[in-house]
C-alpha cells in the first residue's frame, strides 16, 4: 500500500472514531427500569397517582369527584385487612356481573312457559262491563212479558228471601197462623204471651179429637182490644206432657 493511501485510511478511521465517540456522550448513561410491583399493603396505603407511573401516548388521567373521595376516606378508615377488602369487593362484583348475565341473557322455554303461568291477580277481577252484563242477564232471567215491576221496569220481580224460604219449608214462620196435631183426644190449650211472659189472649181451651188444626189469631187481647205492633209468643199445650210454642211477629196496621 502507498503512504498516501495509508495515511487517507487512517484519518478516516479516526474520523468514525470520533464520531461514534461523540454518539455515546450524548445517550444518558442511566438505564430505564420498571416500577417495582406494589403489595396490596403497600397499594391501599401509599401514593399511587398516575405521575409515579411512566406515560402512555394519549392517556388521560380522570380527577374523582367529592362523593368518590368521600367513599374512599371511608373505606380506608375501615380496619379490614386488604385480603378481607378485595373479597368484599369481588363478592359485589360478582353478584352485580350475575345480575347483569341474568339480564341479558336469552330467554329459555321455561322461562316462557313461568312468564305464560304468571297470571296477575287483577286480570280475574271483573270489569264494570262485565258487571253491567250480569246485572242486566239477571233482570232479563226473572222478566215476566207484560208486567211493569220496579225498579228497572223490565220485570225484575222482587221477592222477600224469607218469603222463599217459607215455600221451601227452611224459614222461620212470624204469621199468626197456629199449626198443630193432636196425636190422642187430649186437652187443649192456646195461650197468647207478650214478651215480657204476661198473657195476651186465649184462642182455645177444651178437648179435641186427633187430627190436624189450624187457628189465625185476630191481634187483639183478651178484651178484643188490638194489641200493639211486637213481637209475641204461642204457646199451645197438648194435655200434661206436649208443650209446641211459636214466635209471632204482629204488625199493627
Amino acid at each position: 500500500m502507498k503512504p498516501r493511501n495509508t495515511l487517507v485510511f487512517f484519518c478516516f478511521v479516526l474520523a468514525m472514531l470520533c464520531t461514534t465517540l461523540t454518539l455515546l456522550g450524548q445517550q444518558p448513561t442511566s438505564v430505564l427500569q420498571q416500577p417495582r410491583p406494589l403489595s396490596p399493603a403497600e397499594f391501599m396505603t401509599s401514593d399511587t397517582s398516575q405521575a409515579t407511573r411512566p406515560g402512555v401516548p394519549g392517556q388521560a388521567q380522570a380527577p374523582s369527584s367529592r362523593e368518590q373521595d368521600s367513599l374512599y376516606r371511608q373505606a380506608m378508615e375501615l380496619q379490614i385487612t386488604a385480603p378481607a377488602r378485595f373479597a368484599m369487593a369481588a363478592r359485589e362484583t360478582s353478584a352485580m356481573l350475575l345480575a347483569m348475565s341474568r339480564a341479558n341473557a336469552r330467554r329459555t322455554i321455561w322461562d316462557q312457559i313461568d312468564a305464560t303461568m304468571d297470571i296477575p291477580a287483577s286480570i280475574f277481577k271483573p270489569r264494570d262491563q262485565d258487571v253491567t252484563q250480569y246485572q242486566l242477564t239477571i233482570a232479563n232471567a226473572m222478566y215476566v212479558p207484560g208486567v211493569l215491576l220496579r225498579p228497572m221496569g223490565t220485570g225484575n220481580l222482587q221477592v222477600n228471601f224469607s218469603d222463599i224460604a217459607k215455600v221451601f219449608g227452611i224459614g222461620e214462620d212470624v204469621s199468626p197462623v197456629i199449626r198443630y196435631v193432636v196425636d190422642d183426644y187430649l186437652d187443649v190449650e192456646i195461650v197468647i204471651y207478650s214478651t215480657q211472659a204476661m198473657i195476651v189472649a186465649t184462642l182455645f181451651s177444651g178437648k179435641q179429637e186427633p187430627g190436624t188444626y189450624t187457628i189465625t189469631w185476630n191481634g187483639k187481647a183478651q178484651d178484643g182490644k188490638p194489641v200493639p205492633t211486637g213481637e209475641y209468643i204461642a204457646e199451645v199445650r197438648l194435655g200434661r206432657e206436649r208443650i209446641m210454642r211459636k214466635r209471632i211477629t204482629w204488625n199493627a196496621r
